[in-house]
């Protein structure tokens, strides 16, 4: 709760956008993505590759702006979602961040829409798919998890409000107690029949593969990116460190660390996918 108060305080320090703002920023990231590629091309001469690698400058500022002054609206949004028993709030939170940063990179200002009502889209579809696979004990089809969100949203929650399939499938999706009985004696529990956690000889060969490719691709980083990653989830003093304290070890704010990591997290897999 404690990280929860201090992230709002933080993300309300930045002011929110006027319309023709939204435009002139994302008319700055058009262009930045534009220049990109023109210089993944290789046809500039040195005068255009550095009034290029300028605008991509620009474009990155410009796409900071932008997602800071609406993280308030992805708070909005994630408060509205009864919160499933294995996440927090601020995993919501996180994960609707990354639909915000998709909506900044693909707004286009000059179509005349509102960002809000475009951004909210990608943002309830990362934060609902961050529940479809993390909250719930079964995988459900997408269009009826999407329902069963909606009907808790307008239910605000009480399982009688609902209609009688989706309260069913509701039941069903609820991660039960491990001292849950399954006699009735109660001689047996849930947590007693699970696998006992000490590893066996495959499980220590297979971590020490992990291990050497975790290094590997580690080592792909560029070292701010790396660090932040191993500090992140404990892998420089045994201690998983918040997004805060991440950030603040390199001189970034909590959300440009968090984003830096996801992305570099979501090359990482991808890398060790096609390894």
């Amino acid at each position: 709760m404690e990280s929860l108060s201090h992230y709002l305080k933080e993300i309300g320090r930045y002011s929110l956008l006027t319309r023709q703002r939204e435009r002139e920023l994302s008319e700055m990231i058009y262009a930045g993505r534009e220049a990109s590629e023109t210089l993944e091309l290789g046809i500039a001469d040195v005068s255009e590759k550095r009034r290029l690698k300028r605008q991509i400058r620009v474009a990155a500022d410009a796409k900071e702006e932008f997602i800071n002054a609406n993280l308030r609206l992805v708070v909005s949004l994630a408060k509205k979602y009864p919160l499933p028993v294995s996440l927090e709030l601020l995993d919501l939170i996180q994960e609707g961040n990354l639909g915000l940063e998709h909506a900044v990179e693909k707004f286009d200002g000059r179509k005349g829409w509102k960002f809000s009502t475009y951004a909210a889209f990608w943002i309830r579809q990362s934060i609902g798919r961050l529940i479809d696979q993390k909250a719930n004990i079964i995988r459900i089809p997408a269009e009826k998890s999407s329902r069963l969100r909606r009907e808790l949203r307008q239910a605000s929650g009480p399982q009688f409000q609902l209609s009688p399939d989706m309260a069913e499938l509701h039941i069903l999706t609820q991660t039960n107690s491990l001292d849950q009985s399954l006699t009735e004696d109660g001689d047996l529990t849930l947590e007693s029949s699970l696998a006992s956690p000490d590893p066996g000889p495959e499980s220590v060969v297979e971590h020490l593969h992990t291990q050497r490719q975790l290094a590997d691709l580690l080592g792909r980083l560029p070292d701010r990116t790396r660090f932040l990653v191993k500090y992140r989830y404990g892998l420089v003093d045994g201690i998983e460190h918040s997004y805060r304290e991440a950030g603040e070890a390199v001189g970034l704010t909590s959300e440009a660390a968090r984003r830096i990591v996801t992305r570099a997290m979501g090359d990482m897999q991808i890398k060790a996918s096609a390894l």
